[in-house]
């Protein structure tokens, strides 16, 4: 009977001690629950060793601070050096998606060199170009100047589609393509919007360029042209369908102009290039941007006709073209 209560009352003593005192190894002035001193201050000197059951180490931290971790009776050369060798040396589970600020975009890619230590992997440029080979709209027709678009109300917007077609020359940075069949921009009614969708947060750079010309209508008409013609390149972003101003580029198309951007007496064909350069930050993944044309001022009451299009330019082969790259 003495023997059966002498056991337990000895273990909780123990347990109780351990609870209330640091245990050193090493050293006579332990200063943590567990403080393991080393013997010696050599660079392959162990503080502490964990083998496995046929002695073999799997674990050493080495008076230098170095951990090896499965590398055998090796010396750790590194502050972490795994042996990855037959194993799964590092496994991630259930990791948190985090959204911004919880992160802080753009991210580099960890990676080892020839001799396992880490480096930075290059970072892949992302970027999309689009180069459009044909006028636009296709329905313009050249024999009668009708079927694009007009150029005399500031209320109406002409998206400059993005789509993936054969005009689109690569597009490493993921962007998908969409149409919003009805939508506003900046509060105007526009149909059958082409859009891109940015997948990642970051700061993109636009570019895009494109030759405007308009034909009197159905080659009977005879404007008396003053000059110029003022339009806007709108950057719009959107939430849902509905777009705003971003940016906006303004250009001037000068009259009595022949594709080469001489002069001609049919004072009937503007030619002069659309330019929009913008940078745009996002800080939410698949933001929709689209680019569009505005009138602004000039020539009142004239292009009415749907008469204008995007054309290619003498000795060009490109009516429009938009680069996008991630900086």
């Amino acid at each position: 009977m003495n023997k059966i209560f002498f056991i337990p009352f000895t273990f909780v003593s123990f347990f109780l001690f351990a609870q209330s005192r640091n245990i050193g190894f090493n050293t006579a002035t332990s200063s943590a629950t567990l403080d393991v001193v080393s013997k010696n201050n050599t660079s392959t000197t162990k503080a502490l060793e964990i083998n496995d059951s046929s002695s073999s180490e799997l674990m050493k931290v080495i008076n230098t601070g170095n951990v090896g971790i499965n590398i055998g009776t090796s010396t750790p050369t590194a502050l972490l050096h795994v042996n990855s060798a037959g194993v799964l040396n590092i496994r991630h589970e259930n990791l948190p998606g985090l959204s911004s600020p919880a992160y802080t975009p753009p991210f580099n890619k960890l990676g080892v060199d020839a001799s396992g230590n880490s480096a930075i992997m290059p970072v892949t440029v992302k970027y999309l170009y689009y180069q459009q080979l044909s006028k636009y709209p296709a329905t313009y027709s050249l024999s009668n100047n009708t079927g694009g678009f007009s150029l005399y109300d500031p209320n109406q917007y002409i998206n400059i589609p993005i789509i993936n077609d054969a005009g689109l020359k690569g597009n490493s940075a993921g962007f998908t393509f969409g149409t919003d069949t009805s939508a506003t921009v900046n509060g105007q009614s526009v149909s059958n919007v082409k859009y891109i969708v940015i997948p990642e947060p970051g700061v993109y750079s636009f570019e895009a360029w494109g030759s405007v010309r308009c034909n009197r209508y159905n080659n009977t008409q005879n404007y008396s042209f003053s000059g110029q013609i003022n339009i806007n390149t709108v950057f719009a972003t959107a939430s849902g369908s509905t777009y705003t101003s971003n940016s906006v580029s303004r250009g001037i198309i000068t009259a009595g102009r022949d594709d080469s951007g001489n002069a001609t007496n049919t004072a009937y064909s503007f030619s002069n290039a659309q330019i929009l350069m913008h940078t745009l930050q996002t800080t939410v993944p698949n933001q929709k941007v689209a680019l569009f044309l505005q009138y602004v001022s000039g020539e009142p009451n004239q292009l009415t006709h749907d008469e204008c299009f995007l054309n290619i330019p003498t000795g060009g082969d490109t009516s429009y073209y938009i680069i996008i790259t991630k900086s």
